[in-house]
């Protein structure tokens, strides 16, 4: 489909473009003393006052309701910094040991905020910068944009595939000290952690599936794209395996079941067979993708994901969420503060699950929401996911591109929220940013009124 008046891109794609450069340059670690974050968060915080200053009116009226649901993020986080007279901090549920502190250290009374450590909370909101200023640009693109953006957004993950691929034989070229208990070979990408790498090569199945369709869309000739876009998957799906992410594989298995089955991949000659043969068909396609992987990984020696499963049984985490769920109801309703887990869980870790490294997070997001953000932060999970809901039954039917990406959004955060059952990707800017495309992606189904111009 020719769109005319669209055939150049926008300013604001470019920038966007360069951000997310930026973005996946430095951006692939959650710790607040990653020395790249000192040069990305400015620079997102400059690109979101610029996004600011150039949203107009019928971009409001087409993302008030994530916008809203920013703002009420943002908000709940500048409310745990707001310092709060004595005669109130200390009734908070869980701030009676900092009442004590200060009674012991005769300090008199002391104006605290609601979070039990600021500096973390300090750190989280300055961390939404990279994803609301992503929001921000990308809801002001046309159709024409949105695809170069996928284009784009699917060759940087590439980029951090194909380093990841590298990893694997060896070369040791890593941005980050790679986060985890194992040893030797670590395949994490852009990333500090492979977990991240694999949540990131799972979001690229339907990513490709796309993009594929939008090229033959263009280009109806064009038919090597399929095959092209078929051996790229069986690629990552291998790439899946040899990161040596159990959540990895789990999450890559579902994002390969929903790119055939959600209405995102349009294969042809699979189409003309008819509903239930075509059925039939994927589900063999499923299952051959993910053995051809595994046998080619376990025939390098490389099937780590699948030693690690049959290891289940030693992984900490089940143990630690188990330790985690008794000291949520001290700090409800509020929370202990966005941002305030090490310190929080450091106080409170069973003697039995003490090692010589600490928990830098619950690994499960749900029960660290719960934690430190409390009753509202679970209902701003609510809403979200609710809205999420909404977004997959606007989408679920038509061809138009609009609409495939907005299924591609949905899938995308769907596979984001899935590998946030066991860990924190969204803590990284790159996935923060990718979360906030699909976001837009989400929403924008009806062509925006840039698009009518």
């Amino acid at each position: 489909m020719h769109h005319s008046g669209a055939s150049q891109p926008q300013l604001g794609f470019w920038i966007l473009g360069a951000l997310l450069v930026l973005t996946f340059l430095t951006g692939g670690s959650y710790r607040a003393s990653a020395p790249f974050l000192f040069v990305l968060r400015p620079v997102a915080i400059l690109v979101l006052g610029y996004g600011l200053f150039m949203f107009t009116r019928a971009q409001w009226k087409a993302f008030r309701v994530p916008l809203i649901m920013a703002g009420l993020v943002m908000g709940l986080t500048v409310l745990h910094l707001i310092p709060l007279p004595s005669a109130l901090w200390q009734f908070l549920p869980g701030h009676s040991s900092l009442q004590t502190l200060d009674t012991l250290a005769n300090t008199g009374p002391v104006w605290r905020p609601l979070s039990l450590v600021p500096s973390a909370t300090l750190n989280a909101l300055f961390a939404l910068s990279v994803p609301f200023a992503v929001f921000m640009l990308a809801a002001a693109l046309n159709e024409m944009d949105h695809i170069r953006l996928l284009w784009l957004l699917l060759t940087l993950a590439g980029i951090s595939a194909l380093l990841g691929l590298l990893q694997t034989t060896g070369l040791q070229f890593n941005l980050y000290v790679p986060i985890g208990r194992g040893s030797g070979i670590e395949a994490t990408g852009l990333f500090a952690n492979k977990n991240h790498q694999a949540a990131l090569l799972a979001a690229m199945l339907p990513m490709l599936a796309v993009l594929a369709r939008a090229v033959r869309d263009r280009r109806p000739s064009w038919k090597a794209i399929d095959v092209m876009a078929g051996c790229a998957a069986l690629v990552l799906l291998l790439l899946l395996i040899v990161t040596g992410s159990r959540a990895g594989v789990v999450v890559g298995g579902l994002s390969l079941v929903a790119t055939l089955f959600y209405g995102i991949a349009r294969i042809d000659w699979l189409e003309k067979r008819g509903a239930r043969r075509a059925t039939f068909l994927k589900i063999a396609i499923v299952i051959c993708s993910v053995a051809v992987a595994a046998v080619a990984t376990v025939a390098t020696s490389r099937g780590l994901a699948f030693s690690r499963m049959a290891n289940a049984a030693a992984d900490l985490r089940p143990r630690l969420w188990e330790s985690i769920l008794p000291i949520i109801p001290q700090y409800l309703p509020w929370g202990s503060g966005i941002g305030s887990y090490v310190e929080v869980y450091r106080a409170h870790e069973p003697i039995a699950l003490l090692r010589d490294t600490y928990s830098n997070h619950a690994h499960n997001e749900y029960l660290e929401v719960a934690l430190t953000a409390g009753i509202p932060g679970l209902l701003l999970l609510a809403v979200t996911a609710t809205l999420l809901a909404y977004a997959a039954w606007r989408s679920r039917s038509g061809d138009d591109m609009n609409v495939l990406l907005a299924r591609l959004g949905v899938l995308i955060i769907i596979i984001l929220a899935a590998a946030s059952i066991a860990d924190y990707p969204l803590r990284t800017p790159i996935m923060s940013a990718v979360f906030a495309i699909a976001l837009v992606w989400c929403t924008r189904i009806a062509p925006s009124q840039s698009d009518k111009h």
